[in-house]
């Protein structure tokens, strides 16, 4: 019995170690989740407000853009100058002629989001062009317009029509064709931005050196590490995930800057770094940051390759992760200390009856 419970216990400390080993390597990539997103929040800033002209091209396509471009940009414009749009933005958007064709000139802050509502009311108004607005005038307003091309017109009858004398309906039907192109347009967002993610981890993962295969070694070979990488990450998890903490925590508040979230990953990682855990480039003489052969580069290589790819999943994933993983220890724990109590008590019932066999 003795021996079956110390193979169980031994099974029981394996266990918990590997697992102290995937919480350490979860809590990096929750660290380096947060730093990308800050980095990625960052670079999209730089680059005039991308959200904003992704909607204004799927604008440019509702209104038919791939039949007649022309006709297309001049809707595009006369949308944006509506009066119930023109106030989300400053400056204003003009139609220019460059090398016989037409294009655009938006201002940098276009609006990221405009609501179903106001889409279908700023482009009724359009159409309308101040009449008094119902089913019966839009139908014939859409049917006379000389802007819109065909295939768009037979579309926009069958919404009108399909709501009968109801104009609200009518509205509602407009609001619906808008929203099916807003979910295009989020997915061209959410493809830029997983692809300008990933470009900014793989330069977090190659100028950090942080490399999943050796950091896993370090945590495999060292206990005091992995106690320490199970105390921090325990502070993470600690947070109430339906309090604002949560939020602060994963730098998604409202009152997050970008410089802050990063200084404070950046800070937990250096006291990482301070632990023992084989990251960074500064230490020329480790083996574990500086490899010694081609094939140790290779695994290297392949290490960053996994962070890269792993902190692309994004810090709420982690997070969660992180929170199921140290749910799991919490419930592991106990029992393996139940199992040496145990143990102790039979060792403790085994010995008046050794004595007294002694004895006799």
């Amino acid at each position: 019995m003795r021996t079956l419970l110390g193979i169980l216990g031994a099974i029981m400390q394996s266990v918990s170690g590997i697992l102290d080993v995937a919480i350490g390597l979860v809590f990096i990539y929750l660290l380096l989740s947060l730093v990308c997103s800050a980095m990625t929040e960052a670079v999209e800033n730089s680059f005039n407000h991308l959200r904003g002209k992704k909607l204004c091209e799927g604008l440019y396509e509702l209104f038919g853009g791939n039949a007649n471009q022309d006709q297309a940009l001049e809707m595009v414009k006369d949308f944006y100058n509506n009066p119930l749009v023109y106030g989300l933005y400053k400056g204003d958007i003009q139609l220019q002629t460059a090398a016989g064709k037409q294009k655009l000139r938006l201002p940098q802050n276009l609006p990221s989001y405009i609501s179903p509502r106001t889409f279908a009311l700023a482009f009724t108004s359009q159409l309308m062009a101040g009449n008094a607005l119902d089913t019966a005038a839009l139908a014939e307003q859409i049917k006379a317009s000389p802007i819109l091309p065909e295939p768009l017109k037979h579309s926009l009858l069958i919404m009108v029509s399909s709501a009968g004398n109801d104009i609200h309906q009518a509205l509602g039907n407009i609001e619906h064709w808008y929203s099916a192109m807003g979910e295009r347009v989020s997915g061209w967002y959410k493809q830029h931005a997983q692809r300008v993610a990933f470009v900014v981890a793989l330069a977090i993962a190659v100028a950090g050196n942080v490399d999943s295969i050796m950091i896993a070694k370090s945590l495999m070979m060292s206990s005091e590490l992995r106690s320490q990488m199970v105390v921090a990450a325990g502070q993470y998890a600690q947070i109430d995930p339906t309090a604002p903490g949560r939020a602060a925590a994963l730098c998604q508040s409202a009152n997050s800057s970008l410089e802050q979230c990063y200084q404070l990953q950046m800070r937990q990682l250096t006291e990482l770094s301070r632990m023992g855990l084989p990251i960074g480039w500064q230490n020329q003489d480790d083996p574990r940051l500086w490899p010694k052969d081609g094939w140790a580069w290779l695994e290297k290589g392949l290490g960053i390759l996994m962070t890269v790819i792993a902190v692309s999943l994004g810090a709420p994933f982690w997070f969660d992760v992180l929170n199921k993983f140290m749910n799991f220890r919490s419930s592991l724990k106990p029992k393996a200390e139940l199992d040496v109590a145990a143990q102790g008590s039979q060792d403790l019932a085994k010995q008046p009856h050794q004595q007294n066999a002694g004895v006799g």
